[in-house]
């Protein structure tokens, strides 16, 4: 991997930074969502599983864009001979790859949460207008 000296220091303590939050956010999601699921029906565990699913691919994207700034493409790079354009296109192509699924399973996840609690929602007012039909 080509790592060019003339990329400024803001740019690799960006990166560190960002990609270390990052990570770590990630990592806190999912240990958040793995504790919801243990407490969760089965519809609303599909649905997180989804989710989870989804924000997985998402995570990949973000870290395959860094590619195209920095190594392997180094386009952020102000040394144009370092610049590797084939590497920023896969990169790129990669990321959009990963973006696309990641973006549906995050959709079907939460309209499966939707669909989940307005079924959950319906049967308890129909339960209610069952009640109230009776004592009446």
């Amino acid at each position: 991997m080509n790592f060019p000296s003339t990329h400024p220091y803001w740019t690799w303590m960006y990166f560190g930074v960002f990609g270390t939050a990052g990570t770590v956010l990630f990592i806190l999601t999912m240990w958040t969502v793995a504790k919801l699921r243990k407490k969760s029906d089965q519809k609303l565990r599909l649905a997180l599983r989804l989710n989870l699913l989804g924000y997985m691919f998402l995570f990949i994207a973000s870290w395959f864009a860094c590619g195209i700034g920095g190594p392997p493409g180094n386009l952020l790079s102000a040394d144009s001979v370092v610049h590797n354009n084939l590497a920023a296109l896969g990169a790129a192509t990669m990321a959009m790859f990963f973006s696309v699924p990641g973006w549906c399973f995050v959709f079907l996840g939460y309209r499966l949460m939707l669909k989940t609690i307005l079924l959950d929602t319906n049967l308890e007012d129909a339960l209610r207008q069952n009640e109230t039909n009776n004592s009446g």
